[in-house]
């Protein structure tokens, strides 16, 4: 008895069981593969697209961050120039916000990479520079806060121990005239001091009645009057004890100035050297920035 045929259309495609069982066999392979195939297309397009929507967010959000960092620039520069006022009027700086905005966390940075290292060749050294310096970028806001925060405190500390120098052309020296038993040579002394500072136009500005209105120069303060001050009070402190207080507070007030400035220049260093990390990153982040039409 002859064994079962089948055919496709007609007789001269007839194939036996076996023949056919390896004709599927081959057909279910085949199908595997373009299966696979398939797969494999759509998600080589689904990482390409990833990473092209990872790019065109990154660049969206680059040009804010360029703002916050020129704004930040600006401000910061403004500040160190503040620093040198002789009046210490040089308030707060001011930081944009945006600047704390870490965007990249929003977005895919394996995908973002995967474009630079496939279209964007010549640029993924100063991408990956620019990952690198956000960073800086992310923990610069809260850093400067608490640096300006304590050196203002510190600030403010030595300013009230700077301030007793008013007591030396008020209180005390009402003390000493009125006291009967201090020496002529110091009251003679001490008065022409006092006498000296209230008249001094370069240090003081002066209201309509001719009398000192504000300090317009500490440089000149400390320097021209409560140094020499604690310097030529010292022959009187034999045979005063309240020349002895008075060259304590001179010299207290002089110390605390030498610190304020010293304070106000090591800030004023850290911040210089801060804005030539900013412009560095902003240079950095030039070379990666593309306008919208070639991203389109």
């Amino acid at each position: 008895m002859s064994s079962e045929k089948y055919y496709v259309l007609s007789e001269s495609f007839c194939l036996d069981s076996n023949q056919w069982s390896i004709l599927i066999g081959a057909i279910g392979v085949l199908l595997t593969l373009l299966g696979f195939i398939i797969a494999f297309v759509i998600y080589q397009k689904q990482r390409n697209d990833n990473a092209q929507d990872a790019f065109n967010y990154f660049q969206s959000s680059l040009p804010e961050l360029k703002k916050a960092i020129e704004g930040t620039i600006e401000s910061l520069k403004t500040y160190a120039e503040k620093l040198k006022d002789e009046n210490d009027d040089f308030g707060n700086p001011v930081l944009t916000s945006s600047l704390n905005d870490n965007f990249l966390s929003r977005l895919n940075i394996t995908d973002l990479n995967r474009f630079y290292t496939k279209l964007r060749i010549s640029k993924i050294q100063d991408f990956r520079k620019f990952l690198i310096n956000t960073n800086f970028l992310g923990s610069y806001h809260n850093y400067f806060v608490n640096e300006i925060d304590y050196f203002r405190d510190n600030y403010l500390e030595k300013e009230k121990t700077y301030n007793k120098w008013q007591l030396l052309r008020s209180n005390k020296f009402f003390s000493s005239m009125r006291d009967e038993n201090e020496r002529y040579e110091y009251k003679e002394f001490y008065s022409k001091w006092v006498k000296d500072l209230n008249s001094d136009r370069d240090v003081f500005e002066f209201s309509e009645d001719d009398t000192p209105k504000r300090v317009k120069n500490r440089t000149l303060l400390v320097d021209k009057h409560i140094k020499p001050l604690a310097q030529n009070i010292f022959p009187h402190i034999e045979f005063s004890e309240k020349a002895n207080d008075i060259n304590l507070i001179a010299n207290e007030v002089y110390s605390s100035y030498s610190d304020i400035k010293n304070m106000k220049q090591k800030v004023r260093e850290v911040i210089v050297s801060d804005i030539a990390k900013f412009e560095v990153i902003l240079e950095n982040l030039n070379s990666i920035l593309e306008s919208q039409e070639a991203n389109a």
